[in-house]
């Protein structure tokens, strides 16, 4: 029986709906009446795919095309499976126009290819079958045929204006919004990726709902981490409605008051440190003494969080270093060159007399960082992997990939000033995945002998050799600050970029006894604020790096302005709020998947759905107000250049 049109667009449905259903009850794992609207959005998509492959006369060009759009589609939906299983979000255009996330994504590709290979094959046999129907001449591509593809086009367009009016939450997610991963879970994964794409062309932006919010009353008795700002005259200076909104969500903030660690470390050096998937199953006191006298001495945090955003390293270097969150599906740090950035730590730090370096054991310009770490303020310094010249170059550093920590170290720690306080911010590199003995990681060889007794999969005793190369140069570090007699006056942060995702998170959970919900615990971590003479205190607060810059600046005891920051002072009474990129959070009640709508209570504590609505639309709003930050270069308006 021969295939016409009409059949080949009810194959192209079916093909496209099986994909789609794959993602969302087996990747994402949900089962509501989003597969209702996926069933509708599909529609529409198969009538296009079809048309495209009756355009030509001449079946062999059909049968090209038609090759080509399934392979893209099967291509398209087996990648995002795999993306998912690395990030727990959708990868938009926008993230793969940026490209480095990707890069490191690829890197690491087959580690998840093998967890998701029973999805990918499910995928695949669908499209195989098609082929073989067109290789055999089943199907006849007959040219697209007028009245019934009139037909299909208007009932493609009532099924989506119809779902629009029955439903709210879905006009929203069309008209008003730019949530992939909602959208994807209520739309489809195709139909999404296509709104994302639409919407990033024609610079699509929010809207905010900022009447809700009370303005803030600041109190005579109190002390607030707070400048003098007129946002009143702000609001009547500016005719563009966002601002309007921005300036109102800021003047309603607020702010943190101040606390008894308000300058503590006032006159101190900082060493602040992200650092390559530094994660707690790599702290041993015995395998990495440093880390672990550094993790539980101090300030200890109980739980404390490193969300991951698409664009790994660089967004986990956005957050730490601005307390702003990463835009969804972009590489945030990209798009901060040359706007105003004064509460970085090296631009307020140089405002307050302090030396300020930048250091990256590999490629100076990767993620171009020569340009964002300048633009925040810091006297930048990294490896001139392609012998270029650069000005800059860390001298001393053996090539290797990933290259040494300790090297960095040694040829960084001269450069540094240290007749006047300083910071010196690093990006360390030797945790980097792959996480192997046999895929050129030099530094997990180089570290081999001292995991070989560790009982733990190959690819965490891997990891831990990294991370030991981590150590070593930490332990380096310290006693140069100590042979420099400055150690005491020098305080030591350490904060991850992300967890160790080149790691399988099954072999994780075998090796971490506090992982129950890879939603949530996969990204619990360590954070280090150490001083010599500090007194060990522990922190039970809920909190994550989107606090630590607010936190740094109040120990520090500079003047900022708290409202503008999205993170909050973590030793402040400010509400306990751990943000995750798909827009899920934990306060001190409990934990919200949003993706499924459950809240999880601690301790059996109730909460009212007015209290989960509430916390949605603040984290709602903090995502926004992120991004427009940047895009409106908020700071140069509001507080000059």
């Amino acid at each position: 029986m021969k295939i016409n049109y009409m059949k080949l667009f009810l194959l192209n449905y079916i093909y496209i709906i099986i994909l789609e259903l794959v993602f969302k009850l087996g990747v994402l794992k949900t089962f509501d009446i989003g597969i209702i609207y996926i069933l509708m959005m599909s529609f529409p998509l198969a009538l296009l795919v079809t048309f495209l492959m009756s355009i030509f006369k001449k079946r062999v060009k059909n049968q090209i095309i038609s090759f080509i759009l399934w392979i893209i589609i099967f291509f398209i939906v087996s990648a995002e499976i795999i993306y998912y299983s690395f990030y727990k979000t959708i990868c938009g255009l926008s993230a793969i126009i940026y490209g480095g996330q990707v890069m490191e994504f690829i890197s690491s590709i087959l580690e998840h290819i093998v967890d998701n290979i029973g999805f990918v094959i499910i995928c695949f046999i669908p499209l195989l079958i098609l082929m073989i129907l067109s290789l055999t001449k089943v199907i006849k591509y007959e040219r697209f045929l007028g009245r019934e593809s009139l037909a299909l086009g208007i009932g493609s367009l009532v099924l989506i204006f119809g779902s629009m009016m029955i439903d709210l939450q879905t006009k929203d997610l069309i008209w008003n919004t730019n949530d992939l991963m909602q959208s994807t879970n209520r739309l489809g994964i195709n139909s999404s990726l296509i709104l994302d794409t639409v919407k990033l062309g024609i610079g699509f932006e929010e809207n905010m709902d900022v009447t809700s919010k009370l303005p803030f009353t600041k109190s005579k008795d109190l002390e607030y981490n707070i400048t003098n700002i007129d946002f009143d005259k702000l609001i009547a200076d500016t005719d563009d409605e966002t601002l309007k909104d921005m300036h109102t969500y800021f003047k309603s903030e607020i702010p943190t008051k101040k606390n008894k660690y308000s300058g503590l470390f006032a006159g101190k050096n900082l060493i602040f440190i992200t650092a390559e998937a530094f994660y707690p199953i790599a702290v041993d006191k015995d395998l990495t003494p440093t880390l672990y006298k550094l993790v539980n001495n101090g300030f200890v945090f109980n739980n404390y969080y490193q969300p991951i955003y698409n664009c790994s390293t660089s967004d986990g270097e956005f957050i730490n270093n601005l307390s702003i969150l990463p835009g969804v599906a972009t590489c945030s740090l990209k798009k901060t060159i040359g706007v105003s950035l004064p509460y970085s730590l090296g631009n307020i730090m140089d405002a307050y007399g302090y030396n300020t370096y930048a250091f990256h054991g590999w490629t100076y310009s990767y993620y171009g960082r020569d340009k964002t770490h300048t633009n925040m303020g810091y006297d930048y310094y990294g490896y001139d992997t392609y012998k270029t010249g650069y000005k800059n170059a860390l001298k001393g550093i053996k090539y290797s990939w990933p290259t040494s920590d300790i090297d960095v170290v040694n040829s960084s720690y001269d450069i540094i000033d240290k007749s006047k306080n300083f910071v010196a911010y690093y990006m360390s590199i030797s945790g980097h995945l792959a996480y192997n003995f046999t895929g050129g990681n030099a530094i997990a060889l180089k570290n081999r002998d001292a995991v070989k007794n560790i009982d733990a999969p190959e690819s965490v005793k891997a990891y831990i050799a990294t991370q030991i190369e981590f150590d070593k140069s930490m332990e380096l570090l310290m006693q140069k600050l100590e042979s420099d007699g400055i150690l005491d006056d020098t305080v030591i942060v350490i904060s991850a970029d992300h967890y160790p995702y080149g790691l399988d998170n099954k072999d994780i959970s075998s090796y971490a006894d506090w992982m129950q919900d890879e939603n949530f615990d996969l990204y619990k971590n360590n954070l280090v604020i150490y001083n010599s003479e500090l007194e060990t205190t522990s922190v039970d607060r809920y909190t994550s790096s989107l606090d630590l810059l607010p936190t740094l600046l109040n120990l520090f005891g500079v003047q900022y302005d708290s409202r503008l920051l999205i993170g909050n002072d973590i030793f402040s009474d400010t509400d306990d709020l751990v943000i995750f990129n798909n827009k899920s959070w934990i306060t001190n009640k409990g934990r919200y998947n949003y993706l499924t709508k459950k809240f999880e209570p601690f301790n059996g504590e109730k909460v009212s759905q007015e209290y989960i609505d509430n916390i949605n639309d603040i984290v709602k709003l903090k995502f926004q107000i992120s991004k427009l930050l940047i895009s409106k270069d908020y700071y140069r308006i509001v507080l000059g250049g």
